[in-house]
């Protein structure tokens, strides 16, 4: 009889030991990434739970300094240069 990883796991996998094999994953994941990977998935999962919240929640937030700019307002003719 064969018993394949993914077999084992579905029958042994409680709530408990999957949260457990889930941070042990990702520590793994996380340790083969780059710095630059680490980064961007952090800077996708805080995106991730900042999209749930309200404008309102957004910006009591934000901090004093920062500002909301609206794009369609500049002028796209004129180059500015570097």
């Amino acid at each position: 009889m064969v018993i394949t990883l993914n077999s084992f796991f579905k029958s042994l996998m409680t709530p408990e030991l999957r949260e457990e094999f889930v941070f042990d994953l990702a520590n793994h994941i996380l340790k083969k990434s780059t710095k630059a990977g680490v980064w961007a998935m952090a800077i996708d999962r805080v995106c991730d739970l900042l999209s749930t919240k309200t404008d309102e929640e957004l910006i009591d937030i934000a901090p004093s300094n920062l500002i909301v700019c609206d794009k369609s307002k500049h002028n796209k003719n004129k180059p500015k240069g570097f």
